[in-house]
């Protein structure tokens, strides 16, 4: 049903990259970087998948990105929506919500927080 892919400083990585949504075409996609501009010398994560289930999919956040998270991109139609949450399990406080792609190359404080996300059909 959908792919969860963890990668850490495993492979050669640019020191600084910058965030554009992907062109992969799946249903979704979710990128989280450690760094701002969507950096992968520090850890980051790939979520990915159809998001065509009635009801809203959770993710949770490895532990080496959670409450340290600096940028993503989240790519998707207008069909869908992404919930970001404060806790893992999407639950605790609701740190941001959007309809479609998202990208933010310089996560705030309070964002930085995010544990979970789930994708929605809109």
């Amino acid at each position: 049903m959908f792919k969860f892919v963890i990668a850490a400083l495993a492979i050669a990585a640019t020191a600084s990259a910058n965030c554009a949504y992907s062109t992969e075409g799946h249903g979704f996609e979710m990128y989280i970087y450690g760094e701002t501009d969507c950096g992968t010398s520090n850890h980051w994560e790939e979520f990915y998948g159809a998001g065509d289930s009635i009801s809203c999919q959770c993710f949770n956040i490895a532990s080496t990105l959670n409450d340290k998270v600096k940028s993503f991109v989240f790519t998707a139609s207008t069909l869908h929506s992404i919930n970001i949450f404060k806790d893992a399990n999407c639950g605790g406080a609701l740190l941001g919500h959007s309809v479609g792609n998202w990208i933010d190359s310089s996560v705030s404080s309070a964002g930085q927080a995010m544990s979970s996300f789930n994708v929605c059909l809109y």
